[in-house]
């Protein structure tokens, strides 16, 4: 029987990612007030996105969405109200004709070279009396806040007859596309051709514009007058090898129809470019309140490149004062307009996810309400660091952002989300603490505090945790934790674990714990010692620290128990030396369906649908998954029956079965053969490569071997002991933890776990 093909089920991106945007090739074509980090974005698209799929980001300032979006072979929209972010976002996007580029560059050299040596030489008297002709922007308004009245105020007159001499050569270009990445090069010197450069003595050998300073015209008090011909070259390096590498990043895949847009518009519009329900995903990063005036600032780029602001254009843009005096019912309005325009444009059960970063905290209630009011769903909040702390976030950890949080919402009429818990602040802090430490084997107090900022906005704490100094802080710590010889936050002895760690694990922390200190201990002494710490939430008994205890440790002489060596040598938590701080936690639930639950989470990796036995798919754990309710075969009744028992498949999305995988903990292997063996009748194909997978603990290694001997599934005519595989519970484990922290895998790199059957 054949069924339609099911949705894929995306969870929540839950970790952070190092930022790495020294690293990104686009941020060397044009300077701009913020950039997200290339890889951070690029991470988000291919988690939220289909290849092939829609990436809109309706505030796109410098572009970095849509250069990520095209990278990774998905279609992007990018929209902003500012032409200047509009013009280095489709340069960044465009194809580049790199000989017709540099051709134009010779003839603009060679016309602009008499003139660069003339300015050189010349004394300010001649420069003064020099009678510049050529066009430059005269008579052009800066903001109300600037240092200076008028755009061509802030240059020198060497500058200013440069850049009107070398806008004039660039004018002469007869190609279109060089003329434009010529300008495209211009503009990007302009911050740097101006008296508003200085260098800074804080950075050895390095200068900074006034303007992405302090984001408004300010001019030093010691300008660096920077020869303008030589930025000009340099930049045109740059950004012809910039360009070349992005062909590179893009491929074929840039030169199909229809793969990028560009739009100089409101975000509230964004209803002209798309259709409603066609949208994959919206990464986005909104301007805040009276944090940067981007129109108002970009005022000298606008002047040089002819870019005209409407009043109608200054109207609608997203912010608090700046010259128009907006206030903040303004900003709010185009906010809640644009993010309407958004939802309508969304398919269902599409992602968006919103970056948000402002020192008024008060504007993330706001935001997140409207979101609500809209439709949008809540579902996380991660706090993605920065390249760099501030001297006011490390005064006051939690009254200053010290990283992005990035927000993710949902548009989904089906999906509920639960709303936190409110609970108060020490325990929120406490509760997060506790993760941090147990998931990193200690952790850091900055490390705790990235993990606290998110949960105390989601509580409706943020606000009371921002009065908080450090040492408020460190108090609520020192209550309950430990600083170790490394100044890691250690889970204090004799503390109780909280709710929020897995049974196991919980026994897993205290076990390693004890005999790390112990170095070896009889049964009995190990029991009267962590029973007594594992009373929250759960009734654990003795057999669940032995199977715990048969997993981390041995026993030499029968007697007493001492760490493997793997998990001697690593963290408080095993595995931590090789598990990612941020992977997925694993519910809590039986050992047997956790197996299940690490299996479900790479075929989603592999991008493959699941179908879980329909004992299993009772636990609620499970079911969340949305597995597959049907499979696609033709089969009698009662195999089929037995079929649908099987613990786990990997399978198409139409319901065809890949993979099968037998939970074996205790019970005999014999009902999973016979499940199997119902499988290979209606698809013989799955026994090809031994794609049946019976897993297991490693101590029950000979005991499978002998049951799989003394059945009458080996030899003719199945031939089964040549469609299997084994796989231990520690090689899953140790697999989940290095797969776990890709956004993809092939299904086959499962193989690299399994094992094949023991030898008789």
């Amino acid at each position: 029987m054949s069924n339609s093909p099911q949705p894929k089920v995306i969870e929540p991106i839950r970790r952070a990612f190092p930022a790495l945007k020294a690293q990104a090739w686009h941020y060397k074509l044009h300077p701009y007030y913020t950039k997200q980090p290339s890889n951070v974005v690029g991470e988000y698209i291919r988690h939220f996105c289909p290849e092939g799929g829609l990436v809109v980001d309706p505030f796109c300032g410098s572009g970095v969405t849509g250069i990520e979006a095209l990278a990774n072979k998905r279609r992007t929209l990018c929209i902003d109200l500012e032409p200047l972010a509009t013009f280095i976002t489709r340069m960044g996007l465009a194809p580049f004709d790199k000989d017709a580029f540099w051709e134009a560059y010779r003839q603009v050299e060679q016309e602009i070279k008499p003139v660069m040596e003339f300015v050189r030489k010349a004394s300010p008297q001649e420069l003064e009396k020099y009678n510049l002709i050529e066009w430059y922007p005269r008579g052009v308004k800066l903001p109300s806040n600037a240092d200076r009245e008028y755009v061509e105020e802030l240059f020198g007159r060497t500058q200013l007859i440069s850049l009107a001499h070398l806008h004039s050569a660039i004018n002469k270009v007869d190609h279109p596309q060089a003329k434009e990445f010529l300008f495209f090069v211009f503009s990007g010197i302009l911050s740097r051709a101006n008296i508003t450069y200085h260098i800074d003595p804080k950075h050895a050998g390095g200068g900074e514009s006034g303007i992405f300073m302090v984001f408004r015209y300010w001019v030093p008090p010691h300008p660096d007058y920077r020869d303008v011909w030589k930025l000009f070259q340099t930049r045109a390096r740059l950004v012809a090898a910039a360009k070349e590498k992005g062909d590179k990043f893009y491929g074929d895949f840039s030169k199909e129809q229809n793969i990028f847009q560009v739009h100089c518009d409101t975000a509230e519009n964004l209803g002209k470019y798309v259709a409603p329900g066609t949208v994959d995903y919206i990464y986005t990063d909104p301007p805040y309140g009276a944090h940067i005036a981007y129109l108002d600032l970009s005022t000298m780029w606008h002047a040089w490149l002819g870019m005209d602001v409407a009043p109608e254009m200054r109207a609608r843009e997203a912010i608090e004062n700046g010259d128009q005096q907006f206030d903040e019912k303004h900003y709010l309005e185009v906010l809640q307009n644009s993010f309407e325009a958004m939802f309508k444009a969304l398919k269902e059960d599409a992602w968006l996810s919103l970056v948000f970063h402002h020192k008024e905290t008060n504007l993330w209630y706001n935001i997140r309400d409207m979101m609500r009011y809209i439709g949008f769903k809540y579902v996380n909040t991660v706090a993605q660091p920065l390249a760099k702390q501030t001297f006011h976030k490390v005064k006051n950890p939690l009254r200053v952002l010290g990283e992005s949080l990035i927000v993710n919402f949902q548009k989904s009429a089906s999906r509920k989300i639960m709303e936190p818990m409110t609970l108060p602040m020490a325990s929120v802090i406490k509760n997060s603490a506790e993760r941090a430490i147990y998931s990193r084997s200690g952790a850091t107090t900055e490390e705790i505090l990235r993990e606290v900022v998110p949960e105390l906005f989601e509580a409706n704490l943020i606000l009371d945790a921002a009065s908080k100094n450090m040492g408020d802080i460190l108090g609520i710590l020192a209550e309950d934790f430990d600083q170790d010889n490394n100044g890691q936050w250690q889970i204090r002895e004799g503390r109780k674990v909280g709710n929020f760690i897995p049974p196991k694990d919980r026994i897993k922390y205290y076990l390693i714990n004890y005999l790390r200190r112990e170095g070896k201990a009889n049964f009995d002494n190990i029991v009267t010692t962590v029973l007594p710490l594992l009373v929250n939430g759960h009734r654990l008994t003795q057999q669940d620290i032995s199977d715990v205890l048969n997993e981390i440790a041995v026993s030499y002489d029968g007697v007493h128990w001492e760490l493997r060596e793997r998990d001697r040598l690593q963290g408080v938590m095993p595995l931590l030396g090789e598990r990612d701080a941020f992977e997925p936690g694993i519910p809590s639930s039986t050992h047997h369906n956790q197996q299940i639950y690490k299996l479900a989470l790479l075929a989603e990796k592999a991008g493959l649908s699941i179908y879980i036995g329909k004992q299993e798919r009772s636990d609620p754990m499970l079911a969340r998954l949305k597995p597959l309710p049907h499979l696609n075969l033709q089969s009698s009744p009662e195999d089929m029956k037995r079929i649908e028992q099987i613990d786990i498949m990997w399978a198409q999305p139409d319901g065809t079965p890949l993979w099968a995988f037998e939970i074996e903990e205790s019970t005999t292997i014999l009902s999973a053969l016979e499940r199997f063996r119902a499988l290979l009748m209606a698809a013989p194909q799955i026994g090809i490569n031994r794609r049946l997978v019976i897993l297991a603990p490693r101590s029950r290694r000979r005991k499978l071997q002998q049951e799989l001997t003394s059945s009458s599934y080996i030899g003719h005519p199945l031939f089964m002991e040549n469609k299997l595989n084994y796989m231990y519970f520690e090689d899953l484990e140790l697999g989940f933890s290095r797969l776990s922290r890709q956004f993809s895998m092939r299904a086959e790199e499962i193989r690299s776990l399994c094992q094949l059957p023991p030898p008789k």
